[in-house]
């Protein structure tokens, strides 16, 4: 996420705003979480800028166990309030996306040199919503939305390759280049009855799938 001076300006009036009426009853500001992580932001900066391998000891939600792991890092990203390694894990092969949250220890790795592969951030996620990056061409996704729903995409657009193609008295059609991640997938589906898929014909019939189990699970739960 990359900010403007005026946007700097607002966040910091913001925070003005915060310490002088955060006790007051006629005003609620939206509570955030603190994300564990945040320590090792200033140790990774540092390994970008002098460009150091930096050796993560990693537990990703989905593993059983925590991994070592020699990251050659090239982007902190943050999203929806936490923070995001992307870098080179020469031994998969792959720049991969690493959630600070997630790392339990991390080191420089002595001995390693640095791999540049000049990653450039804007054109890696060009084509995402989110910290998702799939492999292969994006898809160009076309979604029908109901008039109602569709002002918030309007005055507030998901994405940059966002475009409104038609307008009628009920729905209005958006198409997107993007990849059908998760992210992109939660934004739709929290638009319910009001939005509709209509194509590429493989996006289609994946959510009618999730929308098949989804009202099963509501029968027998």
């Amino acid at each position: 996420m990359s900010y403007t001076r005026k946007e700097i300006q607002i966040h910091a009036h913001l925070a003005e705003l915060y310490e002088t009426y955060k006790d007051q009853p006629f005003i609620q500001f939206e509570k955030t979480i603190e994300v564990a992580g945040t320590q090792y932001l200033e140790t990774i900066i540092g390994a970008i800028r002098n460009r150091k391998v930096l050796k993560l000891y990693y537990h990703p939600f989905y593993e059983d166990r925590p991994y070592f792991a020699d990251v050659h890092p090239y982007l902190l990203k943050e999203y929806r309030f936490r923070w995001y390694l992307v870098g080179l894990n020469a031994y998969r092969e792959q720049v991969r996306t690493y959630a600070l949250d997630r790392i339990r220890d991390i080191q420089d790795a002595e001995g390693i040199p640095y791999i540049d592969k000049n990653f450039d951030a804007g054109e890696y996620f060009k084509h995402s919503i989110g910290i998702i990056v799939p492999e292969g061409p994006p898809s160009l996704i076309r979604l029908a939305v109901q008039k109602t729903q569709a002002q918030y995409l309007i005055s507030s657009p998901w994405h940059p390759s966002q475009n409104l193609l038609e307008e009628n008295d009920n729905e209005v059609i958006f198409s997107f280049r993007v990849h059908p991640t998760y992210e992109f997938k939660s934004l739709i589906l929290g638009l319910g009855k009001d939005a509709l898929v209509l194509e590429p014909e493989s996006f289609r019939v994946e959510l009618m799938r999730e929308f098949r189990e989804l009202a099963g699970r509501y029968q027998t739960g």
